[in-house]
C-alpha cells in the first residue's frame, strides 16, 4: 500500500500562528506564552517534558534554544524552537500531547533552502527512521512497521520520506501512517503525527470471506469497455474493475455503496450547443456559467490558439485543441480558465474554470448526489436530441484542491462502454455552478467483437495475478475500523479481454 499522508498540516498552522505571536522573550530556554491567561503550571511541566524527550530523539534542537509555546483550542500543544530571539526564519516546530506531552509530530524548517544533489542512501535511511521510531514508541514501535519497502511516494528533492504502518491483529491500519523525513546528510528532520487508536473499536477477523472466496466475488466487478488505442483507429476491448477498489471483508460487496458503469436516461431538453464568436462572449458566457467575476482584481487574457490547453483533468488522446480557438485566463496567482471554440460554427468545445481563491474560502456543501443532479441538468441541455442512454462510469469524484465534482458520461457501443466517447462535466461543490464542459467527440475506428472475449473470472484471476488483494482495516465511519481486501492498484488495472494481458496505453506525447 502506499498512502500518501498530509500530517504537515498542524505543523503549516503552527507556522501560521507562529507569525502572529505577540510577547517578548526573556532570554535563554524562556518559555514565551502566546495567551499567558491560559498557561499553567501543569501546562509549563508538560510542556518541558515534552521538549526534553524531543531533545533525547533530535540532537540538533539543542541549537534551537529559544522556545514559543502556542495555545489553541486542540488536543495538542505547539512548541516552536528558534536558534535566537533574532533569528525566527530558522526553527523546529513540536507537536505534543496536551494531556501527556508526549512528542507526537515534528518539523524542521531553514530560511533558504538549498536542495542537496545527492539524497541520502535509502536503506541507511531506513534504518535510521527504524532506530528512531524504536527510541520513540519502544523495541515494538507501538505496532508500526515498514509499509511495503517502506519508501513513500514523496519527493521534495532534499530528504527521503520513510513510511510507517499501524499493524492491528497482524493487519495494516491504513488510515494510521507514519512518515519520517531524513536528509541527505542523515538527519530526521521531520515526524508526521499518527493517529489516536485508543477509543477506536477493531472489526474482529473471525467473520471474514477467506481471501479466495473474496476474489471469486471479485470478477463480478470486472465491466468490458472500450479504449482507443495508440492508433487512433483501433478501440481496444478491455476487462476493468468497476468499484472503488476495496471489498467488504465479510459481505463480499464493494465497501462503498456508490454507482460504477450506472446507466443515465438523459432528456434533452432542446439542446443546441453554446456559442462564442469573440473573447468577450466567450467571457460573459463562462461567467453565467459559473459565476467567476472576470472583472475583479487583475485577470489577463491570453489567446494560445494552436497550443494544448491550459487546464486539461483528464488525458486526451486526441489533440482536440488543433484547428480550434484556444481562450485562456490568469491571475498572477496562475491560470483559472480555458476555452476552446470551433472557429467556423462559434460552437464551444470544451472549458474549464478554476477559482482557487474561491476553492479555498468555501467548505464542501453539496452531497455527491446533489452535485450529480446539477451535472445531469446541465447534460440535458447541451446532448444531442438522440443521445437516449449514457453511462456513468464511476461515482462523482470530489477534487479538494478546487471543491469540485466531476462527472464522466459515456455512449456505448453494443452495450458496452466507450471510454473515448465521453462527456466530463464539472460541478462547483459549494454552488452548484458548471465549472467545466468536456464535449463527447466521436472517433470512428475499429471495434473487437465481444463474443471473443474471455470471461469475467478469467480476466480477474489476470488481474490478481499481479496485484493479490491485501487484507487491510479502515475507518468507514467515526471510531469503528473496517475489514476490506483491497486491490492495490487500479491505476493500470486493464486486461485485454481478447489475449488476458496486462494493457498499457503508450502515449505518443
Amino acid at each position: 500500500m502506499k498512502k500518501v499522508t498530509h500530517a504537515v498540516s498542524l505543523l503549516m498552522a503552527a507556522s501560521i500562528a507562529m507569525s502572529s505571536s505577540s510577547g517578548a522573550l526573556a532570554g535563554k530556554n524562556a518559555l514565551e506564552k502566546i495567551k499567558v491567561e491560559q498557561m499553567t503550571p501543569e501546562i509549563n511541566t508538560l510542556v518541558e517534558k515534552g521538549v526534553k524527550k524531543a531533545a533525547s530523539l533530535i540532537p540538533y534542537l539543542k541549537d534551537y534554544p529559544v522556545t514559543e509555546v502556542v495555545l489553541k483550542d486542540t488536543p495538542y500543544l505547539l512548541v516552536n524552537n528558534y536558534k535566537s530571539k533574532e533569528n525566527k526564519g530558522e526553527f523546529v516546530i513540536l507537536v505534543l500531547d496536551k494531556n501527556t506531552g508526549d512528542l507526537l509530530e515534528f518539523g524542521k524548517h531553514k530560511l533558504y533552502n538549498q536542495k542537496s544533489q545527492t539524497l541520502y542512501p535509502i536503506d541507511k535511511s531506513k534504518e535510521i527512521a527504524v532506530s528512531f521510531m524504536k527510541k520513540l514508541y519502544g523495541e515494538d514501535m507501538a505496532g508500526y512497521q515498514l509499509d511495503g519497502d517502506g519508501v513513500a511516494k514523496v519527493f521534495d528533492g532534499e530528504t527521503n520520506t520513510i513510511q510507517f504502518v499501524r499493524m492491528v491483529n497482524g493487519v495494516p491500519f491504513t488510515d494510521d501512517i507514519v512518515q519520517i523525513q531524513v536528509d541527505h546528510e542523515g538527519q530526521i528532520t521531520g515526524k508526521s503525527l499518527g493517529k489516536p487508536i485508543e477509543k477506536i473499536s477493531f472489526a474482529k477477523l473471525d467473520q471474514i470471506l477467506s481471501k479466495e472466496k473474496a476474489e471469486k466475488q471479485l470478477s463480478a466487478y470486472m465491466k468490458l469497455r472500450y479504449s482507443l488505442d495508440q492508433d487512433g483507429k483501433t478501440y481496444k476491448l478491455l476487462y476493468v474493475p468497476a468499484f472503488s477498489g476495496k471489498l467488504d471483508a465479510v459481505s463480499g460487496k464493494d465497501s462503498v455503496n456508490m454507482p460504477y458503469h450506472s446507466k443515465v436516461n438523459v432528456k434533452p431538453k432542446s439542446p443546441s450547443q453554446p456559442l462564442a464568436q469573440s473573447r468577450e462572449e466567450a467571457q460573459a458566457y463562462l461567467t453565467q456559467r459559473t459565476g467567476y467575476d472576470f472583472s475583479k482584481g487583475n485577470v489577463f487574457f491570453e489567446d494560445l490558439t494552436g497550443e494544448k490547453p491550459v487546464i486539461i483533468d483528464d488525458f486526451w488522446k486526441t489533440s482536440k485543441w488543433e484547428g480550434r480557438t484556444n481562450y485562456s485566463w490568469r491571475t498572477e496567482d496562475g491560470w483559472i480558465g480555458s476555452m476552446l471554440i470551433e472557429p467556423k460554427t462559434g460552437s464551444i468545445v470544451y472549458y474549464r474554470v478554476v477559482d482557487t481563491s474561491a476553492s479555498k474560502a468555501s467548505a464542501k456543501k453539496l452531497t455527491q448526489e446533489q452535485a450529480l443532479q446539477f451535472a445531469m441538468n446541465v447534460l440535458a441541455e447541451i446532448v444531442p436530441a438522440d443521445t437516449g442512454e449514457l453511462l456513468l462510469l464511476q461515482p462523482g469524484e470530489h477534487h479538494e484542491s478546487t471543491n469540485q465534482y466531476s462527472f464522466d458520461f459515456v455512449k456505448q457501443e453494443q452495450g458496452i462502454p466507450v471510454e473515448d466517447w465521453r462527456t466530463c462535466i464539472s460541478i462547483s461543490a459549494s454552488t452548484g455552478k458548471v465549472m467545466g464542459i468536456d464535449l463527447n467527440e466521436k472517433v470512428d475506428g475499429v471495434m473487437s467483437d465481444p463474443k471473443k472475449a474471455i470471461s469475467q473470472e478469467e480476466a480477474a484471476a489476470a488481474l490478481l495475478k499481479k496485484y493479490p488483494l491485501q487484507l487491510e482495516y479502515i475507518l468507514q465511519e467515526e471510531g469503528k475500523a473496517s475489514l476490506v481486501y483491497t486491490l492495490p492498484s487500479l491505476f493500470d488495472a486493464k486486461i485485454d479481454a481478447l489475449t488476458g494481458e496486462f494493457y498499457t496505453y503508450e502515449s505518443t506525447e
